[in-house]
C-alpha cells in the first residue's frame, strides 16, 4: 500500500493494529520519498523502515531493509528527513548498510571516552573535580555496563527509557544519568556520530525528586546546635583533622561544602570578613562575608607550604574533596543521625538551617539568600513559612509604637484643651 505517510494516517494504523483480528505484518510505503516506509507489528507498534537495493545486488535479491526507528521516537517528518539521506547515500553508490554494519562505527563506549577527556575539560566552565568524579562513576557502573558495547547511532530512546526505569529506585541518580547522557549523544552529534536532531535522551521523562529542603522543615533547635557544636569540637580535639573546620565553617555561613572546600588563601580577606568564592553554582565568582566567628576559626589554621588552598588534601598540593567521614562521626556524637521526618541529617542541610534561621529572625529573604549564594528569590521563597514569627514580632513593634504615638499625642491635646 502507498500514500504519504503522516500522522494521521498513522494514527488510523494504530487503531487497526490494536484489533486483534488483524494480525497480519503490513507495510505501507511513502510516495514522497522511494524506499520510506513504515512496518505494523504487534509487538512494537509502528516502525518506520527504509528499502533499498544496492549497486552490488543482483536484481534478482531481495532488497535491504533498515530500521530507522519506532513511531513515537521519531515524528513522520524526522523519519522521512533520515530515509531521503539514506536515499542519497545509495544513489551515489554508498550501501548505507554496509556503513551502519561497520567496525568503525564508534560504541558508546568511546563515546564516553572522547566525552570525558576531550569535552568536560574544555568547556567554558569545567566542572568541579567532584562533579567529574560523578560523571566518571554514572558512566562506569551505569551507563557503560548497559549500552557500553552498543553502537552510539543505534542506541534509541526505548534503550535509554529502560535504563532509566531500571534506576527507578534510586531518582536522583535516575536523573543525573540522563542529564550526562544527554549532554553525551549532544557531543554525539556535534562530532558525527548521530543524525542531526536525533538525541535519544530528549523524550524521557525524569522521575519526581522529593526536595528535602523545600518541602520539610531544616531548621535546628538551639539543644541541637549547641550538640551539633560540640561534637564538631570533640572530633577536632580527637582527630586533628581540619575538615573539622570546614564543617564549622559550612555551619556558621550555610555555604555549599563544595565551595568551602574550594576557598583559597588569597581570595580570603579576615579583616574585612570576605571571601571570594571561584566556580560557584550561581556564577563564575562571587564574595560573600565572613561572619565574625568564622575570623579566628581560619586563623587558627596552618598555611602549607606550596598550596594555595585554605583546606589542602591528602597530596597537600590541591584541596580537599570531601569530609563525609568526619561528618559521620560528628553526626554520630551529636545524635543527630535519626531525626524525625528528616531522618540523618545531611551535611547540605546546615545550609538550610541558616537561611531558615535568618528568615525566621526577620531577614528579608533577598538578603537571606544573598548570603548563602541563591539563584533567585523564588530559590529562598521556599523558606518563607518561617517567617511569621518575625512578621507578628514586628506587628506587635509596630503596634506598640503606633500606641506610644497615640498616648503622646492625647496627652498634648488634653493639655492643650486645658
Amino acid at each position: 500500500m502507498k500514500q504519504k505517510i503522516t500522522k494521521m494516517a498513522l494514527d488510523r494504523l494504530v487503531r487497526e493494529s490494536q484489533d486483534a483480528s488483524n494480525s497480519k505484518r503490513e507495510f505501507v510505503w511513502d510516495t514522497e520519498v522511494p524506499g520510506f516506509g513504515v512496518k505494523t507489528t504487534r509487538t512494537k507498534g509502528l516502525v518506520y523502515v527504509f528499502q533499498y537495493r544496492a549497486r552490488s545486488q543482483s536484481s534478482k535479491t531481495a532488497p535491504r531493509r533498515l530500521t530507522l526507528g519506532r513511531h513515537g521516537e521519531l515524528t513522520p517528518t524526522q523519519a522521512r528527513s533520515l530515509a531521503a539521506k539514506l536515499l542519497l547515500e545509495v544513489r551515489s553508490g554508498r550501501d548505507p548498510g554496509e556503513r551502519l554494519r561497520s567496525s568503525d562505527a564508534p560504541l558508546v563506549s568511546q563515546l564516553a571516552a572522547r566525552f570525558l577527556s576531550e569535552y568536560l575539560p574544555n568547556k567554558k566552565r569545567p566542572p568541579r573535580a567532584s562533579t567529574r568524579a560523578d560523571y566518571e562513576r554514572l558512566f562506569r557502573l551505569h551507563i557503560l555496563p548497559t549500552l557500553g558495547k552498543r553502537e552510539v547511532a543505534g542506541v534509541t530512546v526505548a534503550d535509554v527509557e529502560s535504563l532509566h526505569q531500571a534506576m527507578v529506585a534510586t531518582p536522583y541518580f535516575a536523573n543525573r544519568m540522563l542529564s550526562v547522557l544527554r549532554q553525551a549523544f549532544g557531543q554525539a552529534i556535534r562530532w558525527g556520530w548521530r543524525e542531526p536532531a536525533d538525541n535519544p535522551v530528549a523524550h524521557v521523562e525524569r522521575y519526581q525528586e522529593p526536595r528535602r529542603g523545600a518541602k520539610k522543615e531544616v531548621m535546628l533547635s538551639a539543644e541541637q546546635m549547641r550538640a551539633l557544636l560540640d561534637a564538631i569540637r570533640e572530633e577536632r580535639s580527637a582527630s586533628g583533622d581540619v575538615a573539622t573546620v570546614a564543617i564549622e565553617v559550612i555551619f556558621w555561613t550555610g555555604w555549599r561544602s563544595s565551595e568551602v572546600l574550594l576557598l583559597q588563601w588569597e581570595n580570603v580577606d579576615l579583616e574585612r570578613r570576605r571571601a571570594k568564592l571561584l566556580l560557584t553554582k550561581t556564577a563564575g565568582e562571587e564574595y560573600r562575608v565572613l561572619p565574625e566567628v568564622v575570623v579566628p576559626l581560619l586563623k587558627s589554621l596552618p598555611r602549607v607550604a606550596g598550596c594555595s588552598y585554605v583546606f589542602p588534601g591528602r597530596n597537600l598540593v590541591g584541596p580537599r574533596t570531601t569530609v563525609r567521614g568526619p561528618w559521620g562521626r560528628i553526626r554520630r556524637r551529636a545524635r543527630l543521625d535519626g531525626l524525625e521526618v528528616l531522618g540523618p541529617l545531611r551535611l547540605h542541610d546546615l545550609r538550610h538551617n541558616v537561611v531558615s534561621w535568618d528568615v525566621s529572625r526577620g531577614v528579608p529573604l533577598e538578603i537571606a539568600g544573598k548570603n548563602v549564594g541563591h539563584r533567585s528569590r523564588e530559590a529562598t521563597e521556599v523558606y518563607a513559612h518561617f517567617a511569621p514569627d518575625a512578621l507578628k514580632r514586628a506587628a506587635d513593634e509596630r503596634a506598640e509604637a503606633m500606641s506610644n504615638a497615640v498616648g503622646t499625642a492625647r496627652s498634648v491635646g488634653e493639655r492643650e484643651s486645658r
